[in-house]
């Protein structure tokens, strides 16, 4: 079978020429309409890219509820670590608490905020986290080498390094409200 083109076949070409012919056409016949539609696409465009959006508010509503309850269990864990005379139970709450930074971290990762500012934020705390649980980690080798050795005491150097990291996240949460 042979297909034949013929010049009442459609290309593209005279598709998209088609379009544009009658897309002028409305043009034409509506000044009123097409000119009050270009003002207020000019005008919210140049609000949209000039506006600062600050999603702080959102985020302290949305998403640090779950990261602060978290992170106030996380502490608990650690707390108890300190406080315990057993050292059965010091190891199993530091354990927890390496699975509850995990989870941290795992959470974090979820829920994200939208502006340049928050996502910087924000992953400065998924840093905190992973340099945490990597730290973790490798106090608890070291635990399985040395039995005797004083994990505690290594969890505070640590954690006192690393709190900087999360002093930026703190910050911007913590930041002035905008006035709205």
């Amino acid at each position: 079978m042979k297909f034949r083109t013929s010049e009442d076949e459609v290309s593209l070409g005279r598709l998209v020429g088609s379009i544009g012919s009658g897309f002028l056409e409305v043009l034409r016949g509506n000044k009123i309409a097409t000119g009050l539609a270009a003002v207020a696409l000019i005008v919210t465009s140049i609000l949209a890219l000039s506006s600062q959006y600050d999603e702080r508010v959102r985020y302290r509503q949305v998403v640090l509820p779950e990261l602060a309850a978290s992170e106030s269990q996380l502490e608990g864990l650690l707390k108890a670590a300190e406080e315990t005379d057993n050292d059965n139970w010091r190891i199993y709450y530091f354990i927890d608490a390496h699975i509850k930074a995990r989870d941290i971290l795992q959470l974090a990762r979820r829920r994200w905020p939208h502006t340049r500012e928050g996502i910087r934020a924000h992953g400065e705390l998924i840093r905190y986290y992973e340099l945490l649980t990597e730290d973790f980690a490798i106090i608890r080798t070291q635990m399985s080498l040395d039995p005797k050795m004083d994990y505690m005491e290594a969890w505070r150097k640590v954690r006192a390094a690393r709190w900087p990291v999360h002093e930026e996240w703190a910050h911007w949460v913590n930041g002035p409200t905008p006035v709205r």
